[in-house]
């Protein structure tokens, strides 16, 4: 009788365990995370601290996707002291494998967009804010370091990343003119010189181009950066609507994939005008912002200084009805009142 039982619970669980799938030896399920870079202020521009995973909603392609960790990196001195980072004992880290390790002070890249055709309203416009420059050049700490560009017929390398203030003035200052610049000194790592070709430099055409060129050269060096796009449009008027460059979608690829952040300055000595569109859109699109600087730049430089204070590192988990080899829309709120969010809204598969 215990045989015949036995023999009946036994058929339906034969039964169950041949509609699961098998698993062959070695099969693994992967997992795929990726890193969002996002800031979060308040209407002030302070970076607001002590956000949770659970704070943050992000959606790709409309999915809810699942935050793993929220990391705060403080990446200046004031934002390192509210966290209190400078109380605790730094341990001394060996790096043990060939890449190279992320620099310890900011990254950022000084883009001048000057206008070739000598419009007086772009020229003004630069001038103006070049002459109160010295406002973001004090806020550079020690271990930061500044690049410069500049375009105007085509794109031009005026300065490696170095954190010397004279020479990054300098740079800026000449970034107004149209010359043909010397090759800036050589700096130890991070450098961009080897990264970037003479000829490819004269044959940029576009500021999207430019764009797309800084970035790919700026991909090989870890961590996040910041662009300062010093610009007066970007973008070209098409009817009635402001349509981007063909190179614009590459770019928007590679500064992603670089993990880089454009805050589109206006230079343009106006209280409007049609291709702010371009500026707006390439800083939103990277999780940056735009601000004008035709009246007041110095509130746009105690803005961009509070909202480089730091970020959050966002590890997501991809959800798993993405698909593969595409560009995905992202979405990254936070559901607390009084808070203003800024991160990348798309990322390309690699």
């Amino acid at each position: 009788m215990r045989s015949i039982l036995a023999a009946l619970l036994l058929v339906p669980a034969l039964a169950f365990a041949q509609q699961q799938p098998s698993m062959k030896a070695g099969e693994t399920i992967t997992v795929e995370r990726i890193l969002v870079d996002a800031r979060v202020t308040d209407y002030n521009g302070d970076p607001v601290l002590g956000l949770k995973p659970a704070d943050f909603k992000v959606k790709i392609d409309g999915v809810d996707a699942v935050v793993e960790s929220a990391e705060w990196i403080p990446e200046n001195a004031v934002a390192r002291d509210l966290a209190g980072l400078d109380d605790e004992p730094q341990k001394a880290v060996v790096n043990e494998s060939l890449e190279i390790p992320p620099p310890n002070g900011r990254l950022l890249i000084f883009f001048f967009q000057t206008d070739f055709a000598r419009a007086h309203e772009r020229i003004v416009g630069q001038m103006h804010l070049l002459a109160t420059v010295d406002q973001l050049i004090d806020s550079l700490e020690e271990d930061d370091r500044v690049a410069v560009f500049s375009f105007d017929s085509h794109l031009k390398f005026r300065l490696d990343f170095m954190s010397d203030k004279r020479r990054i003035r300098d740079a800026m200052e000449q970034a107004l003119l149209i010359n043909e610049p010397a090759a800036p000194p050589m700096v130890p790592m991070p450098s961009l010189a080897k990264r970037l070709d003479k000829k490819e430099l004269f044959d940029v055409k576009t500021p999207e181009r430019a764009l797309l060129v800084v970035a790919n050269a700026l991909r090989p060096i870890p961590g996040p950066k910041s662009l300062i796009l010093f610009g007066w449009g970007l973008g070209h008027l098409v009817g009635k609507r402001v349509t981007m460059g063909p190179d614009y979608g590459a770019a928007r690829i590679a500064l992603e994939s670089a993990r880089v952040t454009v805050f589109s300055l206006d230079t343009t000595y106006a209280d409007s005008h049609t291709l702010e569109v371009g500026l707006a859109k390439a800083a939103d699109d990277t999780g940056g912002f735009y601000a004008k600087t035709n009246e007041f730049p110095s509130i746009a430089y105690e803005r961009l200084q509070r909202t480089l204070a730091g970020h959050y590192e966002l590890e997501v988990r991809k959800p798993p009805t993405s698909n593969r080899g595409a560009v995905h829309a992202i979405d990254v709120q936070v559901e607390r009142k009084g808070v203003y969010v800024m991160a990348r809204s798309s990322y390309a598969d690699k």
